[in-house]
């Protein structure tokens, strides 16, 4: 609500703007973003593909955009395969490591077979690692876990994490060189970038 707000209230000052999110409904200001829908369904295809079937979803606040396509992603892979949404497997929080922690133990309370979890960015992968661990449980081999970025801490983390590359230096680049377009030509871009799944060894 606060980053929809924050938006709104740029909208309002009609200064050019540019904004890493999803495109809005009407289109009516300039993004770029990563496949959200996709890396969704690239992290869950991939758990399924290794015999996951009790897959968790940590999720940012539910009210973000690419949150809910992550989960849009998530939600068709399980469908593809032949499965449905558990409810009880799905939380909205923030991105933090410490919710992270506070999610997994809930869903181990919930979902005693747990056997995935898909987390909303590398910190909350961490976050979950750490708290399966605390379980007496180990990872990959009990749990797996996949993170979201790849941000240079899924590569180093004791445990290098699987997670969702979004390619951050083209995205910078983009941001910068539409918005220059934007104020010269008038034209609103909405560019959606491609995301990749790294494999690692959380999962």
């Amino acid at each position: 609500i606060r980053k929809a707000k924050f938006v709104d209230n740029l909208v309002k000052t009609n200064v050019p703007f540019i904004i890493w999110s999803v495109p809005p409904p009407d289109n009516g200001y300039c993004t770029v973003c990563g496949d959200n829908i996709a890396g969704g369904r690239q992290a869950t295809d991939y758990l399924l593909r290794t015999g996951r079937r009790n897959i968790g979803f940590i999720g940012g606040p539910a009210d973000e955009p690419e949150v809910q396509h992550r989960f849009s992603g998530y939600q068709n892979a399980l469908i593809s395969a032949g499965h449905s949404v558990d409810p009880n497997l799905v939380l909205y929080g923030d991105y933090s490591h410490s919710f992270a922690v506070s999610a997994v133990q809930r869903l181990l309370q919930q979902s005693p077979d747990l056997d995935a979890v898909f987390t909303n960015s590398d910190l909350m992968a961490i976050g979950a690692i750490e708290a399966i661990h605390a379980a007496g449980k180990r990872v990959p081999e009990d749990i797996a876990v996949v993170g979201y970025d790849d941000l240079l801490i899924a590569k180093y983390n004791n445990l290098p994490i699987t997670t969702i590359r979004q390619n951050i230096p083209l995205g910078g680049k983009l941001l910068a060189q539409n918005l220059i377009q934007y104020i010269q030509t008038g034209v609103v871009t909405n560019v959606s970038l491609p995301v990749e799944l790294v494999v690692r060894r959380s999962a």
